[in-house]
Protein backbone atom coordinates (compact mmCIF):
# COMPACT_ATOMS: atom_id res chain seq x y z
CA UNK A 1 0.00 0.00 0.00
CA UNK A 2 2.60 2.55 0.66
CA UNK A 3 4.50 1.75 -2.46
CA UNK A 4 1.32 2.31 -4.19
CA UNK A 5 0.59 5.77 -2.46
CA UNK A 6 4.86 6.63 -3.13
CA UNK A 7 4.11 6.24 -6.87
CA UNK A 8 1.23 8.38 -7.16
CA UNK A 9 2.65 11.24 -5.50
CA UNK A 10 5.93 10.57 -7.99
CA UNK A 11 4.10 10.43 -10.79
CA UNK A 12 2.10 13.71 -10.54
CA UNK A 13 5.44 15.57 -10.51
CA UNK A 14 6.19 13.59 -13.59
CA UNK A 15 5.99 15.20 -17.62
CA UNK A 16 4.00 13.10 -20.32
CA UNK A 17 6.66 11.71 -21.31
CA UNK A 18 7.76 10.30 -18.24
CA UNK A 19 4.31 9.56 -17.60
CA UNK A 20 4.42 6.99 -20.94
CA UNK A 21 7.41 5.64 -20.18
CA UNK A 22 6.28 4.43 -16.97
CA UNK A 23 2.79 3.03 -18.39
CA UNK A 24 5.33 0.64 -20.76
CA UNK A 25 7.34 -0.49 -18.15
CA UNK A 26 4.65 -1.23 -16.01
CA UNK A 27 3.59 -3.34 -18.99
CA UNK A 28 6.57 -5.20 -19.92
CA UNK A 29 6.73 -9.19 -18.56
CA UNK A 30 8.62 -9.61 -15.37
CA UNK A 31 11.38 -11.99 -15.78
CA UNK A 32 11.40 -15.44 -13.92
CA UNK A 33 14.07 -15.15 -10.97
CA UNK A 34 15.01 -19.27 -11.52
CA UNK A 35 14.63 -21.53 -15.00
CA UNK A 36 15.69 -24.86 -15.63
CA UNK A 37 15.18 -27.60 -18.65
CA UNK A 38 11.45 -28.30 -17.31
CA UNK A 39 10.50 -25.52 -14.63
CA UNK A 40 10.33 -21.60 -14.90
CA UNK A 41 9.60 -19.88 -11.46
CA UNK A 42 8.97 -16.58 -10.46
CA UNK A 43 9.66 -15.21 -6.65
CA UNK A 44 8.39 -12.84 -4.82
CA UNK A 45 5.67 -15.02 -3.18
CA UNK A 46 4.94 -16.57 0.52
CA UNK A 47 3.91 -19.94 0.16
CA UNK A 48 1.63 -19.67 -2.64
CA UNK A 49 0.10 -23.17 -1.49
CA UNK A 50 -3.33 -23.11 -3.83
CA UNK A 51 -4.00 -21.79 -6.93
CA UNK A 52 -7.12 -21.12 -8.87
CA UNK A 53 -7.75 -19.49 -12.32
CA UNK A 54 -9.79 -16.55 -12.70
CA UNK A 55 -13.03 -17.84 -15.09
CA UNK A 56 -11.41 -15.41 -18.02
CA UNK A 57 -7.67 -17.98 -17.62
CA UNK A 58 -5.98 -14.28 -17.61
CA UNK A 59 -5.07 -14.70 -13.73
CA UNK A 60 -4.07 -16.92 -11.02
CA UNK A 61 -5.55 -16.71 -8.12
CA UNK A 62 -3.11 -17.22 -4.58
CA UNK A 63 -3.63 -18.20 -1.50
CA UNK A 64 -1.48 -17.27 1.26
CA UNK A 65 -0.68 -20.47 3.59
CA UNK A 66 0.22 -19.32 7.29
CA UNK A 67 2.02 -22.64 8.20
CA UNK A 68 0.92 -25.24 11.18
CA UNK A 69 0.79 -25.83 13.63
CA UNK A 70 1.41 -21.93 15.03
CA UNK A 71 -0.23 -19.85 11.97
CA UNK A 72 0.46 -16.67 10.81
CA UNK A 73 -1.15 -13.39 8.85
CA UNK A 74 -0.29 -13.89 5.10
CA UNK A 75 -1.60 -12.41 1.88
CA UNK A 76 -3.84 -13.88 -0.82
CA UNK A 77 -2.43 -13.04 -4.13
CA UNK A 78 -3.53 -12.08 -8.01
CA UNK A 79 -1.33 -12.83 -11.21
CA UNK A 80 -1.73 -11.83 -14.40
CA UNK A 81 -0.49 -14.47 -16.58
CA UNK A 82 0.38 -11.94 -19.06
CA UNK A 83 3.07 -9.88 -17.47
CA UNK A 84 3.35 -11.86 -14.38
CA UNK A 85 2.87 -8.86 -12.73
CA UNK A 86 1.74 -9.29 -8.90
CA UNK A 87 -0.04 -7.78 -6.42
CA UNK A 88 -2.56 -8.93 -3.25
CA UNK A 89 -5.91 -9.53 -3.91
CA UNK A 90 -8.31 -6.64 -3.16
CA UNK A 91 -10.84 -7.60 -0.43
CA UNK A 92 -14.30 -5.70 0.42
CA UNK A 93 -16.19 -6.30 3.74
CA UNK A 94 -19.72 -6.61 2.65
CA UNK A 95 -22.21 -8.44 5.07
CA UNK A 96 -22.71 -11.92 5.65
CA UNK A 97 -25.00 -13.09 3.46
CA UNK A 98 -23.79 -16.48 2.09
CA UNK A 99 -22.49 -17.98 5.36
CA UNK A 100 -23.58 -18.73 9.14
CA UNK A 101 -24.93 -15.48 10.50
CA UNK A 102 -22.87 -16.01 13.55
CA UNK A 103 -19.57 -16.05 11.69
CA UNK A 104 -18.11 -12.37 12.29
CA UNK A 105 -15.28 -10.69 10.42
CA UNK A 106 -14.15 -7.09 11.07
CA UNK A 107 -11.08 -7.11 9.10
CA UNK A 108 -9.61 -8.18 5.53
CA UNK A 109 -6.55 -10.36 7.66
CA UNK A 110 -6.53 -13.78 6.99
CA UNK A 111 -3.98 -16.89 6.83
CA UNK A 112 -5.55 -19.01 3.98
CA UNK A 113 -4.95 -22.65 2.89
CA UNK A 114 -7.32 -24.24 0.12
CA UNK A 115 -9.11 -22.53 -2.07
CA UNK A 116 -12.08 -23.48 -4.90
CA UNK A 117 -14.06 -21.52 -7.21
CA UNK A 118 -17.82 -22.25 -8.44
CA UNK A 119 -20.19 -20.21 -9.93
CA UNK A 120 -23.06 -20.38 -7.97
CA UNK A 121 -26.44 -21.29 -9.11
CA UNK A 122 -27.51 -17.66 -8.77
CA UNK A 123 -24.99 -17.09 -11.43
CA UNK A 124 -22.53 -15.41 -9.05
CA UNK A 125 -19.17 -16.09 -8.79
CA UNK A 126 -18.13 -17.87 -5.65
CA UNK A 127 -14.92 -18.25 -4.06
CA UNK A 128 -13.82 -19.91 -0.80
CA UNK A 129 -10.79 -20.55 1.14
CA UNK A 130 -10.37 -22.61 4.44
CA UNK A 131 -8.76 -20.09 7.02
CA UNK A 132 -6.50 -20.70 10.20
CA UNK A 133 -6.70 -17.09 11.68
CA UNK A 134 -7.96 -15.71 13.87
CA UNK A 135 -10.79 -18.68 14.04
CA UNK A 136 -10.60 -21.95 12.17
CA UNK A 137 -12.60 -20.66 8.94
CA UNK A 138 -14.38 -20.93 5.83
CA UNK A 139 -14.60 -17.70 4.45
CA UNK A 140 -17.02 -16.96 1.22
CA UNK A 141 -16.05 -14.44 -1.25
CA UNK A 142 -17.84 -13.27 -4.44
CA UNK A 143 -14.99 -12.66 -7.05
CA UNK A 144 -15.48 -9.72 -9.26
CA UNK A 145 -14.38 -8.66 -12.58
CA UNK A 146 -13.09 -4.61 -12.54
CA UNK A 147 -11.75 -3.04 -15.93
CA UNK A 148 -8.35 -4.42 -15.22
CA UNK A 149 -8.38 -7.69 -12.60
CA UNK A 150 -10.38 -9.15 -10.52
CA UNK A 151 -11.78 -7.80 -6.49
CA UNK A 152 -12.84 -10.71 -4.31
CA UNK A 153 -15.93 -9.03 -1.84
CA UNK A 154 -16.22 -10.92 1.62
CA UNK A 155 -19.74 -12.52 2.07
CA UNK A 156 -19.59 -14.26 5.08
CA UNK A 157 -17.88 -17.58 6.80
CA UNK A 158 -18.50 -20.35 8.35
CA UNK A 159 -16.77 -21.72 11.74
CA UNK A 160 -15.46 -25.33 12.24
CA UNK A 161 -17.19 -26.69 15.18
CA UNK A 162 -16.69 -27.61 18.34
CA UNK A 163 -17.21 -30.93 19.23
CA UNK A 164 -17.17 -33.87 22.11
CA UNK A 165 -17.60 -31.42 24.28
CA UNK A 166 -14.75 -29.43 23.11
CA UNK A 167 -12.68 -32.30 22.81
CA UNK A 168 -12.59 -32.08 18.88
CA UNK A 169 -12.63 -29.48 16.37
CA UNK A 170 -12.08 -29.94 12.73
CA UNK A 171 -8.49 -28.07 11.38
CA UNK A 172 -9.28 -27.66 7.37
CA UNK A 173 -6.99 -27.74 4.64
CA UNK A 174 -9.42 -27.94 1.56
CA UNK A 175 -12.61 -27.55 0.35
CA UNK A 176 -14.96 -28.31 -2.55
CA UNK A 177 -18.08 -25.90 -3.10
CA UNK A 178 -21.36 -26.55 -4.58
CA UNK A 179 -23.89 -25.01 -6.68
CA UNK A 180 -26.25 -24.43 -3.52
CA UNK A 181 -22.95 -22.52 -1.53
CA UNK A 182 -22.66 -25.55 0.79
CA UNK A 183 -19.27 -27.45 0.34
CA UNK A 184 -17.66 -30.62 1.29
CA UNK A 185 -13.87 -29.55 3.29
CA UNK A 186 -11.08 -31.87 4.02
CA UNK A 187 -10.27 -32.00 8.29
CA UNK A 188 -6.93 -32.99 7.76
CA UNK A 189 -6.66 -33.51 11.89
CA UNK A 190 -8.30 -32.71 15.33
CA UNK A 191 -7.35 -29.19 16.01
CA UNK A 192 -7.29 -30.21 20.00
CA UNK A 193 -4.61 -32.79 19.24
CA UNK A 194 -1.02 -32.10 20.43
CA UNK A 195 1.06 -31.84 17.09
CA UNK A 196 3.73 -34.21 17.62
CA UNK A 197 0.94 -36.79 18.65
CA UNK A 198 -0.14 -36.14 14.90
CA UNK A 199 3.38 -36.92 13.23
CA UNK A 200 2.95 -39.87 15.24
CA UNK A 201 -0.47 -41.10 14.08
CA UNK A 202 1.28 -40.08 10.23
CA UNK A 203 4.66 -42.51 10.55
CA UNK A 204 1.89 -45.07 12.09
CA UNK A 205 -0.33 -44.75 9.23
CA UNK A 206 -3.05 -43.76 11.49
CA UNK A 207 -6.17 -41.97 10.11
CA UNK A 208 -6.47 -38.43 11.56
CA UNK A 209 -9.36 -37.09 9.72
CA UNK A 210 -12.44 -37.66 7.37
CA UNK A 211 -14.43 -34.96 5.10
CA UNK A 212 -17.45 -32.85 6.10
CA UNK A 213 -19.92 -31.44 4.34
CA UNK A 214 -21.68 -28.10 5.42
CA UNK A 215 -25.14 -26.48 3.46
CA UNK A 216 -26.85 -23.29 5.49
CA UNK A 217 -29.75 -25.18 6.57
CA UNK A 218 -28.07 -28.41 8.16
CA UNK A 219 -25.22 -26.91 9.52
CA UNK A 220 -22.17 -29.56 9.10
CA UNK A 221 -22.19 -33.39 9.09
CA UNK A 222 -19.68 -36.07 8.87
CA UNK A 223 -19.23 -38.01 5.46
CA UNK A 224 -19.54 -41.36 6.27
CA UNK A 225 -16.46 -43.61 4.69
CA UNK A 226 -13.98 -40.64 4.30
CA UNK A 227 -11.84 -41.11 7.22
CA UNK A 228 -7.94 -41.17 6.37
CA UNK A 229 -4.32 -40.09 7.42
CA UNK A 230 -4.56 -36.44 6.27
CA UNK A 231 -7.11 -35.42 4.11
CA UNK A 232 -6.08 -33.30 2.14
CA UNK A 233 -7.21 -32.13 -1.52
CA UNK A 234 -10.73 -32.44 -2.55
CA UNK A 235 -12.61 -31.43 -5.81
CA UNK A 236 -16.15 -32.40 -6.48
CA UNK A 237 -17.11 -33.41 -10.35
CA UNK A 238 -20.01 -30.74 -11.72
CA UNK A 239 -22.63 -32.74 -11.57
CA UNK A 240 -22.19 -32.94 -7.76
CA UNK A 241 -22.36 -36.88 -7.79
CA UNK A 242 -18.70 -37.44 -6.84
CA UNK A 243 -15.76 -36.42 -4.86
CA UNK A 244 -12.21 -36.71 -5.60
CA UNK A 245 -10.11 -37.10 -2.18
CA UNK A 246 -6.27 -36.89 -1.10
CA UNK A 247 -4.70 -38.50 1.38
CA UNK A 248 -1.27 -37.07 2.58
CA UNK A 249 0.07 -39.22 4.98
CA UNK A 250 -0.89 -42.37 2.75
CA UNK A 251 -0.73 -41.03 -0.32
CA UNK A 252 -4.12 -41.91 -1.35
CA UNK A 253 -6.16 -40.41 -4.07
CA UNK A 254 -10.02 -42.07 -3.92
CA UNK A 255 -13.16 -41.48 -6.17
CA UNK A 256 -15.73 -41.14 -3.75
CA UNK A 257 -19.79 -41.68 -5.11
CA UNK A 258 -21.85 -39.49 -2.65
CA UNK A 259 -25.29 -41.59 -3.59
CA UNK A 260 -23.75 -44.85 -2.38
CA UNK A 261 -21.18 -43.54 -0.18
CA UNK A 262 -18.59 -46.26 -1.58
CA UNK A 263 -15.15 -45.59 -2.75
CA UNK A 264 -15.06 -46.50 -6.57
CA UNK A 265 -11.31 -46.11 -7.41
CA UNK A 266 -7.63 -45.23 -5.64
CA UNK A 267 -4.80 -44.16 -6.74
CA UNK A 268 -1.48 -44.62 -4.21
CA UNK A 269 2.12 -42.95 -4.78
CA UNK A 270 3.55 -40.08 -3.25
CA UNK A 271 2.17 -37.65 -0.33
CA UNK A 272 -0.95 -36.63 -1.97
CA UNK A 273 -1.80 -32.67 -1.40
CA UNK A 274 -3.91 -30.33 -3.76
CA UNK A 275 -6.59 -31.40 -6.65
CA UNK A 276 -7.37 -29.79 -10.10
CA UNK A 277 -10.36 -30.53 -11.99
CA UNK A 278 -10.09 -29.18 -15.44
CA UNK A 279 -11.30 -30.50 -18.65
CA UNK A 280 -12.61 -33.62 -17.57
CA UNK A 281 -9.17 -34.51 -16.61
CA UNK A 282 -7.99 -34.84 -12.47
CA UNK A 283 -4.70 -33.15 -11.22
CA UNK A 284 -2.66 -34.03 -8.45
CA UNK A 285 0.45 -32.81 -6.73
CA UNK A 286 2.21 -35.51 -4.77
CA UNK A 287 5.42 -35.28 -2.81
CA UNK A 288 8.15 -37.80 -3.50
CA UNK A 289 9.66 -37.75 0.08
CA UNK A 290 9.03 -39.54 3.71
CA UNK A 291 8.32 -37.33 6.75
CA UNK A 292 11.83 -37.28 8.02
CA UNK A 293 12.93 -35.72 4.73
CA UNK A 294 10.70 -32.92 5.09
CA UNK A 295 11.68 -32.28 8.73
CA UNK A 296 15.08 -33.09 8.05
CA UNK A 297 15.97 -31.28 4.80
CA UNK A 298 13.30 -28.40 5.09
CA UNK A 299 13.02 -26.70 8.56
CA UNK A 300 10.91 -23.61 9.17
CA UNK A 301 14.07 -21.53 8.63
CA UNK A 302 14.20 -22.57 5.31
CA UNK A 303 13.41 -19.90 2.60
CA UNK A 304 12.63 -22.51 0.00
CA UNK A 305 11.87 -26.28 0.50
CA UNK A 306 13.47 -28.29 -2.96
CA UNK A 307 11.86 -31.78 -1.75
CA UNK A 308 11.06 -33.82 -5.20
CA UNK A 309 7.45 -34.39 -6.12
CA UNK A 310 5.38 -35.24 -8.79
CA UNK A 311 2.59 -34.24 -10.74
CA UNK A 312 -0.31 -36.77 -12.08
CA UNK A 313 -2.66 -36.18 -14.78
CA UNK A 314 -5.98 -39.29 -14.13
CA UNK A 315 -9.01 -39.80 -15.93
CA UNK A 316 -11.81 -39.95 -13.93
CA UNK A 317 -11.36 -43.29 -13.17
CA UNK A 318 -8.25 -42.24 -11.86
CA UNK A 319 -6.26 -43.82 -14.28
CA UNK A 320 -2.85 -42.21 -15.08
CA UNK A 321 -2.61 -40.28 -18.47
CA UNK A 322 0.49 -38.53 -18.08
CA UNK A 323 2.75 -38.11 -15.04
CA UNK A 324 5.90 -35.33 -14.51
CA UNK A 325 8.56 -35.79 -11.73
CA UNK A 326 10.70 -33.25 -10.63
CA UNK A 327 14.18 -32.67 -8.82
CA UNK A 328 14.67 -29.19 -9.41
CA UNK A 329 17.00 -26.75 -7.20
CA UNK A 330 14.58 -24.08 -9.25
CA UNK A 331 11.44 -24.96 -7.38
CA UNK A 332 10.28 -28.24 -5.36
CA UNK A 333 7.54 -29.48 -2.96
CA UNK A 334 4.29 -28.49 -5.30
CA UNK A 335 1.51 -28.72 -3.56
CA UNK A 336 -1.09 -27.49 -6.39
CA UNK A 337 -0.82 -28.02 -10.32
CA UNK A 338 -3.81 -25.87 -12.17
CA UNK A 339 -3.21 -26.27 -16.01
CA UNK A 340 -4.41 -23.10 -18.28
CA UNK A 341 -3.86 -23.23 -21.74
CA UNK A 342 -0.64 -25.06 -22.70
CA UNK A 343 1.01 -24.25 -18.78
CA UNK A 344 0.91 -25.95 -15.58
CA UNK A 345 1.11 -23.63 -12.78
CA UNK A 346 2.70 -24.74 -9.50
CA UNK A 347 2.21 -23.22 -5.84
CA UNK A 348 4.00 -24.24 -3.36
CA UNK A 349 3.27 -24.15 0.81
CA UNK A 350 7.03 -23.72 1.67
CA UNK A 351 8.81 -21.40 -0.98
CA UNK A 352 8.69 -17.85 -2.09
CA UNK A 353 7.99 -18.62 -5.95
CA UNK A 354 5.62 -20.28 -8.13
CA UNK A 355 6.54 -22.16 -11.20
CA UNK A 356 5.31 -23.42 -14.53
CA UNK A 357 6.09 -26.41 -16.90
CA UNK A 358 4.63 -26.84 -20.26
CA UNK A 359 1.93 -29.56 -20.96
CA UNK A 360 3.56 -30.52 -24.59
CA UNK A 361 6.90 -29.26 -24.16
CA UNK A 362 9.16 -29.53 -27.86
Amino acid sequence: MFTSIFAAVFLQGCSEEQTSSSQETSLQAIEPCSEDSWLTAWCGYKNAEDLVATPDGRFLLATGFGGLPDSYINEMMIIDLSTMDKEPVNVLLESNSWGDPSCTRTSTDFSTHGMDLIERADGAKMVAVTNHLPKETIEFFELIQTDTSWNLVWRGCVESPVLEEGRRQPMFNDVALTADGGFYATEMYNAKTPFDELLDAGAAGKDSGQVWFWSSEEGFSALQGTSGGFPNGIVITPDESTLFVNYWFSGKTIKFDLKSAQTLAVHTGGRADNLTLSNGSLWAAKHDMSLTDFFEKCPPETTNCFLPFSIHKFDSDLNELKTWSFESSTFGFATVATPVGENVWLGTAHGDRIASFKISPQ
